[in-house]
């Protein structure tokens, strides 16, 4: 879990407030969200926001900290950028996106501002507080950064001198449909309601080269509802007993189109044959299905355990160290590679090797799924989602059906 891989949004905001807003639409998603204090940022996150506290600063400060953030971050990173602003156009839009724009070379902003469930709307290129102009609301005198204009194009164009055009909906889908990159522009798209901002994400993401994102919260819902992954919808069952009633709610989950199960050979397991798993886990995960990993082919296998720790001369417990040694690997190996939405994992000797393996220090009970699955989250670690476990033996054949259910409404709240 100590990798670094490649966030798929850099979220750039102008303060702390408004950058963890952002960080709570994509949360509550599924995605896991890292907040940089610093730079280089180093860590496996979904999300990556950095707070530039340039709100209160004047243009020229508040643009050399974009410029100084987006190169640390672009180096070694392609990420969907989003620049975070406040939905009353408080601050230094203008010089921000500038700063944004010329150090990522991206060619074409899409700004949509509005924030619809706290009131605020676009409409003909103005910036409304519950219909009413921005500069006609308590705004207009801010103290730190009152805003000057209701018009968003004429308040980012007193900062920028990229061309900058005002569009309906309609206007806005005509116009990305045709749309050439021969020079650099700033568009801004109406949008009353959610549904509206819905609309302008799926057609953004729908473009080769994606744009910079410009917007509030309301953008940031939008786009969080839109750009999450598969496999963050998605449980890893690593389920290490053989009990006859495990084998049974595996047996009864298998028949699901949207779950496969992967066998593990103990064979394997001694020998070490980790990499011949980590891909096929990862495919399932990432395209959508729930993973089931298992150690028992059938219920004659645990008859078979003393002919096979003869062969391999091996006391019961320490083929048992083995398995869940190889588990542990198996599992953060996964994990470096692809993010599930939770963890479920059976068999008390098998969540104490993961656990150990991902770092934990204990863990904390929230609820419980079934009669007898535990839900909470690991302490400490790289492990930061939802976790269930399961002593082997208990439960009925419907429990893995339980806990399927129970992941699936959860991540589509």
């Amino acid at each position: 879990m100590n990798e670094q891989s490649t966030p798929q949004i850099l979220v750039i905001a102008d303060d702390i407030t408004g950058g963890n807003d952002a960080g709570v639409s994509f949360v509550r998603a599924g995605l896991q969200v890292d907040v940089a204090f610093e730079l280089p940022w180093h860590g496996n996150a979904d999300v990556l926001i950095v707070n530039c506290d340039s709100r209160a600063q004047n243009a020229q400060e508040a643009a050399a900290r974009v410029s100084d953030t987006v190169h640390a971050c672009l180096s070694d990173m392609q990420p969907l950028l989003l620049k975070k602003i406040d939905s009353t156009l408080r601050g230094n839009a203008g010089a921000e996106l500038n700063a944004l724009m010329q150090a990522s070379g991206k060619r074409l902003a899409i700004v949509a501002p509005a924030f619809p469930g706290a009131g605020r709307t676009t409409v003909g290129g103005q910036c409304l507080v519950h219909g009413v102009p921005v500069t006609q609301t308590e705004f207009t005198s801010d103290p730190k950064t009152p805003v000057v204009s209701a018009d968003i194009c004429a308040l980012l164009q007193a900062q920028t001198t990229i061309p900058c055009r005002s569009l309906s909906s309609e206007d806005f889908s005509q116009r990305l449909s045709t749309w050439c990159n021969a020079t650099a522009e700033i568009w801004v798209v109406d949008a009353r309601t959610d549904a509206d901002l819905d609309d302008i994400v799926n057609q953004i993401l729908t473009l080769p080269e994606q744009p910079v994102v410009v917007g509030s919260a309301g953008i940031c819902d939008a786009l969080a509802r839109q750009f999450v992954p598969a496999s963050s919808r998605c449980l890893l069952a690593v389920i290490g007993s053989m009990s006859e009633i495990a084998q049974q709610q595996i047996t009864l989950v298998s028949q699901d189109p949207g779950v496969e199960a992967v066998f593990i050979d103990i064979e394997d397991m001694l020998n070490g044959s980790i990499a011949d798993y980590v891909p096929q886990i990862v495919c399932i995960l990432a395209s959508g299905r729930h993973c089931l990993i298992h150690t028992c082919s059938d219920n004659e296998a645990r008859h078979q355990i003393p002919q096979l720790c003869t062969r391999w001369q091996l006391e019961r417990s320490q083929l048992g160290e083995k398995i869940c040694h190889f588990l542990g690997q198996l599992t953060q190996q996964v994990l470096c590679k692809v993010t599930p939405g939770a963890l479920y994992l059976s068999g008390g000797d098998v969540a104490t090797a993961i656990a150990s393996v991902l770092g934990a220090t204990g863990f904390r009970i929230t609820d419980r799924v079934a009669q007898c699955v535990p839900y909470g989250y690991f302490l400490g670690g790289g492990w930061q989602r939802p976790v269930m476990t399961k002593a082997g033996g208990f439960g009925d054949e419907t429990t893995l059906r339980q806990v399927l259910n129970f992941i699936e409404e959860k991540m589509s709240e």
